[in-house]
């Protein structure tokens, strides 16, 4: 029964591991044009004067946002408070394999580890008594702009609320509240809960299509989707396009290999069976993992490369043939030295 459950993850790992790597030289592909369009096409305008003459166009602008929205729960209240998150922290069980024994910690986590679904019953964890969770300022301005709710979602809560107020059952520690009896000796189910906000005249910067209600909004383009940049900080087109380029090429990268090593691992489990026959006799066991592993670590790698080639084909022609070129050499290499060998 584990024999057929790791052949069935394997072949669901290994297919997903295709979709993975189609899915992200796609995105990747999108994201390359949405940033060449927006280096031609961006206005660079002032966010304090609103010129009728761009509207419908796309613009690159920054500036300060503001609100005048006060945010809040039980324990903080924060005025002119574009965003304010809370961030609830619970020691509990945590549920831990470790050279395939069921191991048990005791951790800080901001996520519910849900004791029921434990091996071992006798660890058991409250539930959270109060969440994490973000409150967002209903209107924001952007010069003479006006933000939307998800625009202002957008900006990142950096700073910390140090000004917490007395309340009841709970301690103040390093600007979190604390309830438990000692944070150096905590206990399952004690809270920590701190806050971070993001204040009025936040800097940001945006690229997208300015629209008659003095609104920013994306620019749906038809062949390449939606055109809608938004960072921290004052910047220029030039800088946000960069930034941009350079956070696509980080996500392609580690997508790339996630889905290599899926694909990896996905093949390493469609043949585990085989392989736990095989490990009836150690040194061939030994010898049979250490060659199949170095062969399943060079098919993937040619089919990765297959993948992102046919998927590249369409928006980058050139790069494609070079990839696939890359892959038949490997797949030539396989074949003359390591089949020739076991022949």
């Amino acid at each position: 029964m584990k024999n057929f459950g790791s052949l069935i993850i394997g072949i669901i790992l290994f297919l997903g591991a295709f979709c993975l790597l189609w899915w992200n030289e796609g995105n990747s592909a999108r994201k390359i044009n949405i940033a060449n369009y927006a280096r031609k096409h961006a206005i660079e305008v002032s966010s304090n004067n609103i010129q009728r003459e761009n509207d419908d166009k796309l613009i690159a602008t920054n500036g300060l946002a503001k609100t005048s929205a006060t945010l809040g729960d039980e324990f903080v209240t924060s005025p002119n408070t574009l965003v304010l998150e809370r961030n609830v922290q619970m020691y509990q069980w945590v549920e831990e394999n470790e050279d395939g024994k069921t191991v048990y910690k005791k951790e800080w986590s901001d996520i519910e580890q849900n004791s029921d679904e434990f091996e071992d019953k006798s660890h058991k964890n409250p539930h959270f008594l109060i969440n994490s969770k973000e409150y967002i300022a209903q209107s924001a301005t952007l010069g003479q702009y006006d933000l939307s709710e998800k625009q202002i979602a957008m900006i990142e809560p950096q700073k910390e609320i140090s000004n917490l107020k007395e309340k009841t059952e709970y301690k103040i520690i390093d600007n979190q509240y604390y309830k438990g009896k000692n944070i150096n000796e905590p206990e399952i189910g004690d809270l920590l809960i701190s806050y971070n906000y993001a204040p009025t005249d936040t800097p940001i910067s945006i690229i997208g299509e300015q629209k008659e209600d003095n609104t920013i909004s994306s620019m749906v383009h038809k062949k390449i989707g939606a055109i809608y940049i938004q960072y921290d900080g004052k910047m220029s087109k030039d800088e946000m396009l960069e930034k941009y380029t350079n956070d696509n090429k980080i996500q392609t990268m580690g997508f790339r290999f996630l889905g290599w090593l899926l694909m990896f691992i996905g093949l390493k489990l469609f043949f585990e069976p085989l392989m736990n026959i095989l490990n009836f006799i150690p040194i061939l066991g030994k010898l049979a993992d250490m060659a199949t592993t170095f062969i399943f670590a060079l098919i993937t790698l040619v089919l990765s490369l297959f993948t992102i080639s046919i998927a590249w084909f369409a928006y980058r022609p050139l790069l494609s043939l070079l990839l696939i070129l890359i892959g038949g050499i490997i797949t030539m290499f396989i074949k003359k030295n390591l089949i020739k060998k076991e022949v």
